[in-house]
């Protein structure tokens, strides 16, 4: 399970949930990773990394995709459950 990108009891992270919406919406609409990281103002790897799960979105970034994908922001959240606690708080910027 080395490069897994799972959380605790192998339940999967609401960015790879986020990521596999977001896909499905993007192949859905016949759009090429490239084609939409345009309509974004992305760049291509980094609509992959997304997907993957990888790496997170600004909430400007959420409303841009949400636009070139012409469905309400909270489409793109369809997969990821509400959560039982809160996530652990990340060391850095908020303290």
């Amino acid at each position: 399970m080395g490069s897994c990108r799972k959380t605790l009891f192998c339940v999967p992270s609401a960015t790879v949930l986020f990521g596999k919406q977001l896909r499905k919406l993007r192949i859905e609409r016949h759009l090429s990773q490239e084609k939409f990281a345009e309509m974004c103002d992305f760049h291509r790897n980094h609509i992959g990394r997304i997907e993957r799960g990888e790496e997170t979105i600004s909430f400007d970034g959420i409303l841009r995709f949400s636009f070139a994908l012409a469905v309400p922001p909270l489409e793109l959240w369809r997969l990821v459950p509400t959560q039982k606690r809160l996530p652990p708080k990340k060391k850095g910027k908020d303290e």
